[in-house]
């Protein structure tokens, strides 16, 4: 079943994702490499040129993004060029080229854990190991064959960056318009708005921080907006919390209060959805319209608030007014920002960019630590890509197979962690790789192109595997088949000859992929209970820091808790992608997928409750130690509930007797806070209650 479900995404094919302009774009450096070193070079390095921007072209299209992932291909750039050295100067040495081979692919494997990025990053470098490794260079030459692949790589993000990239004011404008959308979707409901809009405002950041030849004039305007942004999700988080509390203690004000607090929620959605408007692409031809509209809506809520009665339940009377003025700020700034638009360049570098940047990086080497054990995915892939790939290049030394290094490329792009992607993947490119082949068969045989007529076809293969590659990765990987063959026809013209060796090694080194993964498959289930533990551990680091504001009666400070949000916000989204590929993999027994949806369901709430009570700790600053015994109790039963995810016997504090023996002195926003923490952390505790043991 699982089989047949994985081979029928891999004949799919997305028409909608297919782009014969942005093929165009990536396939023009490739071109102009291959036609500069063929003028000026010798053949075999117009090819190193020609290698260079293809291997980094792949690194956009292959199932990414319309918009040039600048810094993914940048590191495929750079590993690349590692790789090309490392591997040209121990080719000449077997068992050493064999063992740093080894490390090479336990490092691409672990990279798989920060998700499509590393995942590209290390296939690029094997790739790069195994094919230069069959050409043993002295240092000097080592060192002049990655120059020309480098040239060539980085002529590709020349290209992508100024022919494909939008201008930086496009694009940060563009990122905090969707920012605003996020947060204005309260119509489907707070919980989808706060999920979304955490992650729309993260990327508005990176967006704004990144340095940029042509910034934003009002860049200053657009970083306070997205500050704000952050305000207004946070007392929607708080909202949300004290919305769940009321009807659960008292239904009869919140079914009182509703009609009016949705009808508040409709004013705040079309504001903020104004504010999104008058930033989205192509606004500012309209800026008076924009600014109009905002205006209109920002005063119909200003009349709104003024006219309304107070809701029945006051905490959220304070959380409903609160969002209203914080709303109105953001439609105040937006007008002005409007308003000073002068549409002038400017070159902008925002200093807070490195900040973010170093925390991004930071984020992502913990991810790869908590990969390196062979409980998690990412750990076995590793392991298993190291024996696998190297065990392929020890075949193919002793075998002596003609152009066998590919059968090694074959082996590594085939294995992926999870079992449905590497079933998924392997049949992509053996269907693919055989496609290529018969496509250069027949250019070969009925075109015979020579010369410059090579430097032609490798600029349509391309054109066609660019355009294509998202749409369909069998089709893509069958057109940069072909285009590999043509390229390697300009120092090797026997091209039939050469399509027929790579599909055959593709098939092999396929073959041993897909066999070794059989033996020895990954299971997401299996990990899934350390993805669990690890947001677990990520959600009480974050619940630390806010408690110890809390306690200390001062503000949260933002450039501490926001790097801890977003670690906990990332496991979440890991721990979810792990469920979702567990339940697409054949039935097994052991902790069930309906058990891990209830409990990440449960530490959703979690951390909605963290949030409420980060956002109610705020206002009014004051010490609160007569909660700290509570505080310490719900650290407390997270430890535990962490303990439990690994099979132990843990028992939680009884935190509903706590949270009463606290009182109520407290502000009545921090009461409904920490009763809605309470009542989530029980609830994760409950889904735990059968206490899974973790697979070894």
């Amino acid at each position: 079943m699982l089989a047949a479900r994985s081979l029928a995404k891999a004949t799919s094919v997305d028409h909608t994702r297919a782009s014969l302009r942005i093929g165009l774009i990536a396939a023009l450096p490739v071109v102009v490499m291959l036609a500069l070193g063929t003028t000026f070079f010798k053949p075999d390095q117009a090819v190193l040129l020609g290698v260079g921007a293809m291997l980094v072209g792949v690194a956009w299209r292959a199932q990414g993004p319309a918009n040039p992932p600048l810094g993914t291909m940048s590191a495929a750039a750079l590993m690349l060029a590692l790789s090309t050295f490392v591997g040209s100067l121990t080719g000449r040495w077997p068992w050493l080229h064999l063992a740093v081979l080894f490390c090479f692919c336990l490092a691409a494997g672990l990279a798989t854990a920060i998700g499509r990025r590393g995942t590209v990053t290390g296939n690029h470098a094997l790739i790069a190991f195994v094919v230069f490794g069959r050409f043993p260079e002295s240092p000097a030459n080592a060192l002049g064959l990655t120059g020309l692949v480098l040239i060539g790589a980085c002529a590709q993000l020349i290209g992508a960056t100024l022919l494909a990239a939008p201008l930086a004011w496009r694009r940060q404008r563009n990122a905090l318009a969707s920012a605003y959308e996020h947060l204005a979707e309260l119509g489907e409901g707070l919980t989808k708005s706060l999920q979304t809009a955490a992650v729309a405002l993260e990327d508005a950041d990176r967006a704004l921080a990144a340095p940029a030849l042509f910034a934003d004039p009002q860049l200053s305007g657009l970083v306070s907006l997205v500050a704000e942004g952050r305000r207004i999700r946070l007392e929607l988080v708080a909202l949300a919390a004290a919305l769940a509390h009321t009807e659960r203690e008292h239904p009869e004000l919140a079914a009182r209060a509703r009609p009016e607090l949705e009808h508040g929620l409709a004013l705040l959605e079309q504001t903020l959805e104004a504010i999104a408007r008058g930033f989205r692409d192509g606004a500012q031809s309209r800026r008076a319209d924009s600014e109009a509209m905002i205006r209109a809506r920002s005063q119909a809520l200003k009349a709104w608030a003024e006219a309304r009665d107070d809701l029945p339940a006051p905490v959220l009377e304070n959380h409903l007014a609160a969002l209203g003025a914080q709303v109105r700020a953001a439609a105040r700034l937006a007008i002005t920002v409007l308003n000073s638009d002068d549409r002038h360049w400017a070159a902008a570098r925002p200093s807070l960019g490195s900040s973010q940047r170093v925390s991004g990086y930071l984020d992502d080497l913990q991810q790869i630590r908590n990969g390196i054990s062979l409980k998690t995915a990412p750990g076995r892939h590793a392991l298993r890509l190291a024996v696998v790939v190297a065990g392929t290049e020890l075949l193919v030394q002793r075998l002596g197979l003609p152009r066998g290094y590919w059968a090694v490329v074959g082996a590594a792009t085939v294995l992926r962690p999870e079992f449905g992607a590497t079933v998924t993947r392997g049949a992509e490119r053996v269907a693919g790789a055989l496609g290529g082949v018969v496509i250069a068969t027949l250019i070969s045989v009925l075109l015979n192109p020579q010369g410059w007529g090579v430097a032609a076809v490798v600029g349509v293969l391309a054109t066609f595997t660019y355009a294509t590659y998202p749409a369909s990765f069998a089709i893509g990987t069958a057109g940069m088949t072909a285009m590999v063959v043509f390229m390697l026809h300009v120092v090797s013209p026997d091209s039939v000859a050469i399509a027929f060796d790579r599909g055959l090694d593709t098939v092999i080194g396929g073959a041993i992929g897909l066999g070794a993964y059989m033996l020895w498959p990954t299971w997401s289930r299996d990990s899934l209970l350390v993805r669990i533990g690890l947001l677990i551990d990520a959600q009480r680091s974050y619940l630390q820091a806010v408690l110890a504001s809390l306690l200390d009666g001062r503000p949260g400070d933002a450039t501490l808790l926001r790097p801890l949000a977003r670690r906990a916000r990332t496991a979440f989204a890991d721990a979810q992608t792990s469920l979702t590929v567990a339940q697409g993999e054949p039935g097994r027994t052991g902790y069930g997928h309906e058990e891990a949806a209830a409990t990440l369901a449960a530490l959703r709430r979690v951390a909605h409750a963290i949030h409420a009570l980060r956002r109610a700790g705020d206002e009014p600053p004051a010490p609160r130690t007569e909660l700290r015994e509570l505080g310490d109790g719900t650290l407390q039963a997270l430890s535990a509930i962490r303990a439990r995810t690994a099979g132990e016997d843990a028992q939680l504090p009884p935190l509903r007797k706590l949270y009463r023996h606290a009182g109520t002195q407290h502000p009545d926003a921090v009461r409904v806070a920490l009763d809605e923490l309470v009542d989530a952390i029980d609830a994760t505790a409950a889904t735990l209650s059968s206490e899974p043991t973790a697979k070894p």
